[in-house]
């Protein structure tokens, strides 16, 4: 078989195994793969920085949760 057969042949059965995947399962497969990319990257970082992306995530965080209780308690 020479590479452009294969190539092809490469093509439809990838076509054919996303077709087939649900909502649901893509779902999983994206957070499967943001948790290892997370995991990557925490894994380089120093702890002055863990620390700061931190600090700045649950200020995000909390800074939601206000805005969400404040939307709740409008209605």
């Amino acid at each position: 078989m020479n590479q452009e057969d294969t190539d092809k042949l490469k093509s439809y059965l990838t076509s054919e195994m996303v077709s087939r995947i649900t909502l649901a399962e893509a779902i999983n497969i994206m957070h499967n793969l943001a948790v290892q990319e997370v995991e990557q990257n925490v894994e380089k970082m120093s702890d002055e920085e863990k620390l700061s992306a931190l600090e700045e995530l649950q200020s995000k965080v909390e800074s939601e949760s206000v805005k969400n209780t404040e939307g709740n308690s409008e209605q």
